[in-house]
């Protein structure tokens, strides 16, 4: 609240926009009716993209790194299609919508280990479940929406144990129903940051896998473990090597 208070004396006492996070909340209007934000929702806001932000994506990083270090083919693909994109030279914005493998292998990584794996809706008005028997739902019950489990359904993926890219190429994700895959949620609530949020990880795997190749350090991926976000039960470890 402290930062938030300057940020607005320094505004009004005629001090330039920064052009930073916390300038476009300042500025954001709702698009209906117009109304800004409150400070309390800017500070809700500014801690999710900080805090949540930066655990959720480390956590995908780390899993995907994992897979790619254990199918070393895929890997290879992708670290050729980011040589074949930014021709040897530093990675750009502009190139990350051309680094469409990339793309797939971390959302592949966020079905098979989603970094929210479960997310949790408290119902405000009643209502009945007709798909289950006409069960009743109360007002303040709490709905899981079981994240894990639906990206690892058989009725929904074939089989969904198993690391493939490919199921998120364009004519496959249209044939699949949109809540098939979820690491953002979705619906009022979906994630603020989730377009950041894919970005900012493709970019992250097309700097170190320009110059880096991974080897797993143990026979084994970590078993996952739910603290909020999904993390690994013991230390993930990956021996990183010079691309040759």
């Amino acid at each position: 609240m402290a930062m938030l208070a300057r940020r607005r004396d320094e505004l009004a006492a005629g001090g330039a926009q920064r052009g930073d996070l916390l300038d476009r909340l300042l500025d954001a209007r709702d698009p209906e009716s117009g109304r800004a934000m409150d400070d309390s929702e800017i500070v809700d806001n500014l801690i999710t993209f900080v805090a949540a932000g930066h655990e959720t994506t480390a956590q995908a990083l780390g899993w995907t790194l994992d897979l790619l270090a254990r199918h070393p083919r895929v890997m290879a693909e992708v670290s050729a299609e980011i040589d074949a994109v930014t021709r040897g030279g530093c990675v750009l914005p502009e190139h990350l919508v051309h680094l469409v493998l990339t793309r797939r292998v971390l959302e592949e990584g966020m079905r098979l280990f989603p970094p929210a794996p479960i997310i949790g809706r408290e119902v405000q008005d009643g209502f009945a479940l007709e798909r289950l028997g006409g069960l009743e739902v109360e007002p303040v019950a709490t709905i899981i929406v079981p994240i894990w489990a639906v990206h690892r359904h058989r009725r929904l993926w074939d089989e969904p144990g198993q690391f493939d890219p490919d199921r998120f190429l364009p004519e496959r994700v249209a044939s699949r129903h949109r809540y098939t895959w979820l690491p953002f949620g979705v619906g009022p609530r979906v994630c603020i940051g989730a377009g950041f949020a894919m970005l900012e990880g493709m970019a992250i795997l097309a700097v170190l896998l320009a110059r880096l190749r991974f080897v797993p350090a143990d026979p084994s991926t970590p078993a996952p473990r739910m603290a909020i976000t999904l993390r690994p039960a013991t230390p993930l470890r990956l021996r990183p090597l010079l691309r040759g």
